[in-house]
């Protein structure tokens, strides 16, 4: 990576927020953990996640570091849409 110039190196982060912009205008998630249930939501976003961290820690090309940190922009509107209600229903079975 230090003969990559800095734009290439700062794409790094956008393409994760891209990953977000994506899955939050086209994925229907919050339909989805509906329909599927937040479960299941969660266990594969938290899946996919665990496999692209994986996939970025013994990635060799920055191509390969684009498109994990893509991938790992597309699990955030999941889990945060559906962890945060799957983890609240949980506290209110508590009362």
């Amino acid at each position: 990576m230090l003969c990559e110039s800095k734009e290439r190196i700062g794409f790094l982060g956008a393409s994760f927020f891209i990953g977000v912009l994506v899955a939050s205008t086209i994925l229907p998630i919050g339909y989805l953990s509906d329909v599927i249930g937040r479960r299941w939501i969660m266990i594969g976003t938290l899946t996919v996640l665990a496999i692209c961290c994986f996939g970025f820690l013994v990635s060799t090309s920055l191509d390969e570091l684009y498109l994990n940190m893509f991938m790992i922009g597309l699990t955030y509107p999941g889990r945060l849409i559906t962890c945060i209600n799957y983890s609240y229903e949980f506290q209110l079975n508590d009362w």
